[in-house]
């Protein structure tokens, strides 16, 4: 039964759904990082949403999808927000979302699990592997009736592969990826 559950929420994770019954809770965070010459540079997907389509009998086979704003990355500098919005970057007019779907998970241990899928970058998709760790699963400390769930999702995406070599080589191509998920049922 653990084993069941742990599935269902790295399913959820992968998913970032609001759909019923749970919520994203306001601390989860969607981030890369991008090394330059002078440091790195967290730039943050504040707008997000996404579905999750999930059958219990049948947990290997669940599909999600999750999409950010390029629109609303920041990283708090406006001027690296514009240009990084820009066309040499996530080139966010032309290509306002970025796309995350879920392909397929695999329980790797208890509290983690390899998470394959497509992400979809200034319209090319290409496959995505994330390692996922759960940080917590089961009733709410405030409120035993209200299910919590949190999980951090880790990988590297290489911004080449979808067109975007701005900068290169002072401003990095490999970009790690950070997820904080948490969340809650509204039961």
């Amino acid at each position: 039964m653990m084993l069941l559950r742990v599935l269902i929420a790295l399913i959820l994770l992968t998913g970032i759904a609001t759909a019923a019954p749970w919520s994203i809770d306001p601390e989860t965070a969607i981030s890369v990082d991008v090394k330059w010459t002078g440091g790195t540079v967290r730039v943050a997907f504040p707008e997000y949403y996404g579905t999750i389509a999930f059958d219990e009998s049948a947990p290997e086979q669940a599909h999600a999808r999750i999409t950010v704003s390029a629109g609303q990355a920041t990283t708090g500098i406006a001027p690296v927000d514009s240009l990084m919005r820009g066309e040499g970057y996530l080139d966010a007019a032309r290509h306002p979302e970025v796309t995350f779907s879920l392909d397929r998970l695999t329980q790797t241990s208890r509290s983690t699990a390899d998470v394959a899928g497509r992400l979809t970058l200034r319209g090319v998709t290409r496959p995505l592997a994330l390692k996922a760790t759960v940080l917590r699963y089961g009733p709410a400390k405030d409120d035993p009736a209200r299910f919590e769930a949190g999980f951090d999702l880790t990988g590297v995406i290489d911004r080449s592969d979808y067109g975007s070599v701005a900068g290169s080589p002072d401003i990095a191509t490999i970009l790690p990826i950070h997820i904080r998920l948490l969340m809650h049922s509204n039961e």
